[in-house]
């Protein structure tokens, strides 16, 4: 799908088939954030780094988890 003449951009809304998470995944790891689990081990038990994990709670990747879910 190309979005922008971008052919690796999606349009927004959009789980490409290689995604490791789901947008409640998503939720689930700003959830255990919220309730004190550590970045390191959220990001051991969803396979993904530490990094990932900092970028889906800061909301910088998956910030429509909940709009997806919403929308299922």
């Amino acid at each position: 799908m190309e979005v922008n003449g971008n052919p690796h951009r999606f349009k927004v809304g959009h789980i490409p088939s290689t995604a490791v998470l789901t947008p409640q995944n998503a939720i689930e790891i700003r959830q255990l954030y919220a309730k004190g689990e550590t970045m390191l081990s959220i990001a051991i038990t969803y396979g993904i780094s530490v990094a990932h994990v900092s970028d889906i709670v800061n909301r910088k990747k998956w910030k429509n988890a909940e709009q997806q879910v919403a929308n299922v």
